[in-house]
């Protein structure tokens, strides 16, 4: 099958986990990275690229991530040019802190699509009731990024911690510092990795000692949370269904114990065979104090996540289920 994948490429993240697993699924892909495009020529430029590519490259299905700027009226006038399908999905709960649902113009864009995936299952029955064909699919992991790493014993010392933090703080989600200053407070050894959106001059001290000075993705990703004994997930978004961050599959698929939010919906997905979950901070500090003395138990609980992860949470399979659910057909299977 000819697809588009329409998304962010230059972070080297889920672009790259989502166009190398549609190539591992035997498709031909081209992307468009709408965001790129639009930040360097203007959002009314990326529109009439779109139009244009996908008018001279004809592909069979058309997934857009995000999309960000993408406009109705280009939506409609692809459809009108070409025969295909055109699938949106969406990793974030909110656009830049306001529900999905309680943006309009956005709104306007994928209703327009011929199916529009979010990771938030909250949100499915809310878009429904506006005119979305929307569904719940949830992200996975990338094994060749995300793998097991070999780590000789300055890694280890390096990069290892008694907890680890992978995300931004001084951000958005408030609630972070609150959790993170508390496990330092506690006296816990607590190394962060990620953006830091402080203003200049006002990160609090903690924060600068207990801060690496970078983010880690890929395989330093893996390298940090498998030198590290508990990796801390902090959902943005605990009281929306289904809604756990990508750390979640990134996490385990390096055979690290991951220890996170208890998030709506986690105790009956089978994700919580493999991991461990915290009600609040006052149960988070006794969690971190029971796992961090019980090796082996923390041990068999991660491998158990990393088999599951690899069997049933990687890109590759939610993308498979994104095609067939999608009704796109290849041109070719009919030239055969």
């Amino acid at each position: 099958m000819k697809i588009l994948l329409c998304c962010p490429m230059l972070d080297g993240e889920s672009g790259h986990y989502i166009h190398n697993s549609l190539i591992q699924l035997n498709n031909k892909v081209a992307f468009f990275d709408w965001r790129a495009i639009a930040e360097k020529k203007g959002v009314e430029f990326m529109n009439n690229q779109l139009i244009d590519i996908t008018s001279r490259l004809t592909p069979d299905l058309i997934l857009i991530v995000k999309g960000l700027g993408i406009t109705p009226e280009t939506i409609k006038q692809i459809k009108k040019n070409i025969e295909t399908k055109v699938v949106g999905w969406i990793f974030d709960v909110t656009l830049g802190g306001t529900m999905v649902k309680d943006a309009p113009p956005y709104v306007s864009f994928i209703k327009e699509l011929d199916k529009f995936y979010t990771i938030d299952d909250d949100a499915v029955d809310e878009l429904k009731d506006l005119g979305v064909n929307a569904d719940w699919l949830p992200e996975g992991c990338f094994e060749e990024a995300h793998e097991e790493q070999i780590i000789n014993s300055i890694q280890a010392r390096q990069f290892g911690s008694d907890v680890v933090f992978l995300g931004s703080v001084g951000s958005i989600h408030p609630n972070r510092e609150k959790i993170l200053k508390r496990i330092y407070d506690e006296g816990f050894k607590l190394k962060i990795y990620g953006e830091v959106y402080y203003k200049e001059g006002t990160e609090p001290g903690w924060v600068k000692e207990c801060h690496t000075g970078y983010s880690a993705s890929n395989e330093k990703h893996s390298i940090a949370c498998q030198s590290s004994k508990i990796v801390l997930g902090i959902d943005g978004w605990p009281e929306r269904k289904k809604s756990w961050s990508a750390r979640i599959y990134r996490t385990l698929c390096c055979g690290a114990f991951y220890l996170t939010t208890e998030t709506r919906g986690i105790a009956e997905s089978d994700l919580c065979k493999g991991i461990g979950t915290y009600e609040n901070v006052e149960d988070l500090i006794e969690k971190l104090s029971y796992w961090l003395t019980e090796d082996d138990k923390r041990e068999e609980v991660a491998k158990k996540g990393q088999k599951l992860v690899l069997e049933k949470y990687q890109f590759k399979h939610a993308l498979k289920r994104l095609i067939d659910e999608s009704g796109a057909s290849s041109m070719e299977e009919y030239l055969v």
